[in-house]
């Protein structure tokens, strides 16, 4: 047996031999130039597309904000290992025995602009509005009241509101990049009589977006030798000045958020228009900043002005200053759904809340009235009703056509005032303190239970 292997191995090296030979023979031969040649025609286009790239990224770095830092993480996210199995069950709370199981604030974030991308922190200040730059900002678009009967007066035909916009109807807002800029008298361009200072920091918006032509070209090329993506980027103040205004051409005008019609600082001057072509917009598109001389004021289940001193106010929130979630209760959402290809995983940065908690079991937050984080107390008002808006990936801007928001509603209609086939996740507070401070890692504190029901 032995001796059939070794000659049909020789048989198989003799064919090798021949078939390589002739292989050789058809093969031309490539002179060493041609080769060089060969290689830096590979390998010079996206160098010279990566240098273009870093230019331009030097060019934006050396534009930003004077006398400004940026807020946000300089670690990678609180959220990195969410779907970790050991935030899926409840821990107990804190004992002196216990003290490694403490329920925490596990994630904060802000989001300066209603419905874009947000900016997450390791600590924060909370004032009456909420979180200190939380959703002090929307975009808007122009709408008119058409179609309309034939008998409509016309200057009720010729009335254009502006209405605000959020992911609901234009999922790619999520795509918007948000960067928050603030004074710094540490920083070495600070000034006190500085633009960027005087009006209280700076907004700097990002969104996708390819150049026409060759230049478009090659900074695709050096943003994906970097795994990015080429955008357009600009900035607003956060909070004008009135000389500033004046200059820039910003109006006070009326803007409808919800069922509230409110007098806001609308800043459309400088948005780019390729803006409202990679979202979709074919209306006029305004960017409103909310007028902190007129917040609007929170009723329903918050607490009245009587019971805590003053009277609850928000931002370009949806109701409630603050907005809470339980990483549990997201996971217990998460098994609900179906087992299906193409059933998104869920993140709890799909919902947006201000403070991602972990600790609880699933839900036990249902029945909380009155917490304390850290060493600040807050109202627990009532819980958050879910929209559509859930739907879409924060990440990727993808709008998910049933999920989670069918789940939701099938077993998580569990507050009557909500009403039929509403579902909901995650609970609406209000500071009890004017100004307090919270930051990751701060434990979460029960104080007083109850029942909760809806109040619209």
């Amino acid at each position: 047996m032995d001796a059939l292997i070794e000659q049909a191995r020789d048989v198989f090296e003799d064919y090798y031999d021949l078939y390589y030979d002739q292989l050789l023979d058809l093969i031309p031969v490539i002179s060493t130039r041609t080769y060089v040649l060969t290689i830096l025609a590979i390998c010079i286009p996206p160098i010279i597309a990566l240098i273009f790239y870093e230019r331009e990224q030097a060019r934006l770095l050396a534009e930003q904000p004077k006398g400004c830092r940026k807020l946000g993480m300089k670690i990678e996210s609180n959220l990195t290992n969410e779907f970790d199995k050991k935030f899926s069950e409840g821990r107990p709370p804190s004992t002196e025995e216990t003290s490694a199981e403490w329920w925490r604030l596990k994630s904060l974030w802000i989001y300066p602009v209603k419905s874009c991308r947000g900016v997450e922190l390791n600590r924060g200040t909370i004032i009456s509005t909420g979180m200190e730059y939380d959703r002090q900002f929307t975009f808007a678009q122009l709408k008119s009241p058409f179609p309309v009967a034939a008998n409509t007066p016309d200057k009720e035909k010729a009335a254009h509101k502006w209405e605000f916009i959020t992911q609901r109807q234009f999922p790619l807002l999520a795509k918007v990049r948000t960067q928050m800029w603030i004074p710094d008298q540490s920083v070495d361009t600070y000034t006190p009589h500085c633009e960027d200072v005087e009006s209280g920091g700076v907004i700097i918006l990002s969104f996708p977006y390819q150049e026409a032509g060759w230049k478009g070209i090659v900074a695709k090329c050096g943003a994906a030798v970097k795994g990015t993506y080429p955008e357009k980027q600009f900035r607003i103040p956060f909070d004008p000045t009135p000389v500033q205004i004046e200059k820039a051409g910003y109006s006070y005008e009326k803007m409808t958020i919800w069922k509230e019609t409110v007098t806001a600082l609308n800043m459309e001057v400088d948005i780019p228009d390729e803006l409202r072509y990679y979202l979709g917009i074919s209306n006029k598109l305004g960017l409103f900043r909310i007028d902190n001389s007129k917040l609007r004021e929170v009723h329903g289940n918050a607490p009245t002005k009587e019971n805590i001193g003053y009277q609850p106010v928000a931002g370009f929130q949806d109701a409630y200053p603050l907005h809470m979630i339980n990483l549990a209760s997201v996971r217990a959402v998460e098994r609900e759904m179906p087992k299906v290809k193409g059933t998104p995983r869920l993140s709890a940065g799909r919902f947006r809340a201000n403070l991602i908690i972990t600790g609880p079991d699933a839900f036990h937050e249902d029945s909380w009235r009155k917490i304390k984080i850290g060493y600040y107390e807050y109202d627990v008002s009532c819980r958050t009703t879910r929209c559509k808006l859930p739907n879409v990936d924060q990440v990727t801007g993808e709008r998910h056509p049933t999920e989670p928001d069918r789940t939701l509603r099938s077993f998580r209609n569990v507050d009557e005032g909500a009403g039929q086939h509403i579902g909901c996740l995650g609970m609406q507070m209000v500071p009890l303190a004017k100004e307090s401070a919270v930051r990751v890692g701060d434990e979460i504190t029960v104080l007083e239970v109850g029942e909760h029901c809806l109040v619209k």
